[in-house]
C-alpha cells in the first residue's frame, strides 16, 4: 500500500473563512437572544449549515418553527456568500500551491472535501479551479461530515481505494470522517485537542510530503 491522494479540506486548511462563518452565525444567534462565542464557532468547523444551526439552538435552548429555520439558514447563507465575494488569491495559505505543486509532480491525485456547499465558489475567488484533479463539496453527498461520504466520494472521483488516500483537516468532524472512510489524517493547525490524526502539522510551510509518504 502506497500513498496516491491527497484530499484537503478547504475551510480552514487552504483559506480562514471561519471570520465569515461567525459574522453570518452570529447574526443567526442574536436572532435566538443569544451571544455566540469564538469558542463555539470553532465547534462549527467541518460541520454542516443545518446541523450547525442546530447546534445553536441547542446551546440557545431556542425552538423554532421549520420554516424560521429555512429562513434562517437562507439569510445565514447570503451574508456569507456577500463575505466570501470579497475574497482573492492572496487569502491562500502561504506554502500550499507549493506543497500542492510537490505532490503533483510526485503523481499524486489531489481533491478537495468539503463540507460547505459553497466550496466551488469559494476555489474561484481563490483561482484554484484548476489545481486539483475532483471537487467535492456538502452538496454532492446525502451525509455531511463526520460521515465519511465526502471523503469516499472524492476517492471514488480520483479512482483510488480509501487506504490510498491522506485526508488533511483541521477539524474534530473531518477527523472523524476520514477515520470513517478508512483513511489516514493529517490535522492541520495548532489546535492540540482533537483527535484520530496520524500527524500535525502548523502550517504548509512546515509541510514534509516524504514523512507523509511513511505513513503508507
Amino acid at each position: 500500500m502506497s500513498l496516491k491522494a491527497c484530499i484537503y479540506d478547504l475551510d480552514g486548511v487552504i483559506t480562514d473563512t471561519a471570520k465569515y462563518h461567525y459574522q453570518s452565525w452570529k447574526w443567526v444567534a442574536e436572532q435566538m437572544e443569544y451571544h455566540l462565542t469564538e469558542k463555539q464557532n470553532q465547534k462549527l468547523k467541518g460541520v454542516g449549515r443545518k446541523e450547525s444551526l442546530e447546534k445553536i439552538m441547542k446551546w440557545s435552548g431556542t425552538r423554532i418553527s421549520e420554516a424560521d429555520k429555512q429562513m434562517y439558514l437562507l439569510k445565514k447563507n447570503a451574508m456569507y456568500l456577500e463575505s466570501i465575494d470579497t475574497m482573492t488569491p492572496s487569502e491562500v495559505f502561504d506554502g500550499f500551491k507549493e506543497f500542492n505543486d510537490l505532490a503533483k509532480a510526485a503523481g499524486l491525485k489531489v481533491a478537495i472535501g468539503s463540507s460547505s456547499r459553497n466550496a466551488i465558489r469559494i476555489i474561484d475567488k481563490l483561482d484554484l479551479v484548476l489545481e486539483f484533479h475532483a471537487i467535492v463539496d456538502g452538496g454532492m453527498t446525502e451525509n455531511s461530515k463526520p460521515e465519511p461520504d465526502i471523503f469516499l466520494l472524492a476517492a471514488d472521483k480520483l479512482q483510488c481505494d480509501p487506504s490510498e488516500c491522506l485526508v488533511i483537516e483541521d477539524s474534530q468532524a473531518g477527523l472523524t470522517a476520514a477515520k470513517k472512510a478508512g483513511m489516514k489524517s493529517i490535522l492541520f493547525g495548532d489546535d492540540k485537542g482533537l483527535k484520530g490524526a496520524h500527524l500535525q502539522i502548523d502550517d504548509w510551510l512546515k509541510a514534509d510530503l516524504e514523512k507523509f509518504k511513511t505513513l503508507f
